[in-house]
């Protein structure tokens, strides 16, 4: 018993004594903190790999909606693009749906962070300046997820009650940040009163054919930014002139 007693406290001084001589020796010191790190390290490189194959996944797919749409795009379209064998897609999304949605979602994200809070206080620039990037900035959005945005607002609904589900949903988180923007507005003095949840589906309403044309090329006739601005006057003065009478 005394022997094993020996033999554990030797043992057990091991690493202690390993610890004391790499003091002196910066290469073994180096060797050893690499040995403590590389468990670490292999979870990272693990996790960097997945969040790659994710992305590639998700690219893929983006590229075979805006080729076939939604409805027609199987997931063994997706395979194929993404050039991954079945398990592998399932180990990140259960379905083709899912994969949508989390497109949407990103778009989504991309949108509210688009939209930023009118400043009114003292060296501010004017509002009208400020909401007119927002606007911008919205356009920019959309534009950069142009084969999405087109599968949005052209897709028929009807065929697919869950991915009719989505889009409504899509759609109604996109009016409410509208109505927020709208209840903000009324509240810093820039908004007339009025009816929020009816004024910000008027809003999204007008905005879906102008954004169709635009990003399929039918003839709106502007660039982003004179686009931006005349989305903007009308939706802010509308089309009377209230001092022609």
């Amino acid at each position: 018993m005394r022997g094993c007693e020996v033999s554990a406290r030797t043992a057990a001084a091991r690493p202690a004594r390993a610890t004391i001589a790499s003091m002196g020796d910066p290469v073994l010191a180096r060797d050893m903190a690499r040995t403590r790190e590389e468990p670490d390290r292999r979870r990272e490189r693990a996790l960097e790999r997945r969040v790659q194959r994710r992305t590639q996944i998700l690219v893929a797919a983006r590229k075979v909606f805006a080729v076939k749409g939604y409805h027609a795009c199987s997931v063994a379209d997706i395979l194929g693009a993404a050039g991954i064998a079945r398990g592998t897609f399932y180990l990140y999304f259960p379905s083709k749906r899912a994969i949508f949605e989390t497109l949407l979602d990103e778009m989504l994200a991309q949108i509210t962070g688009a939209v930023r809070r009118v400043q009114t206080g003292t060296g501010a620039e004017p509002a009208l300046d400020q909401m007119y990037r927002n606007v911008n900035r919205i356009i920019e959005v959309l534009e950069g997820n142009r084969e999405l945005t087109i599968i949005l607002l052209r897709e028929a609904v009807g065929l697919d009650s869950d991915f009719d589900a989505k889009l409504a949903a899509f759609y109604g988180r996109i009016t409410t940040v509208i109505e927020g923007a709208l209840r903000l507005g009324q509240t810093m003095g820039l908004v007339r009163a009025c009816h929020t949840g009816v004024v910000s589906c008027c809003v999204l309403g007008s905005l879906k054919e102008v954004i169709l044309r635009l990003l399929t090329g039918e003839g709106i006739g502007l660039g982003r930014e004179d686009l931006a601005r005349e989305i903007l006057e009308y939706n802010l003065q509308g089309l009377f002139l209230f001092g022609s009478r």
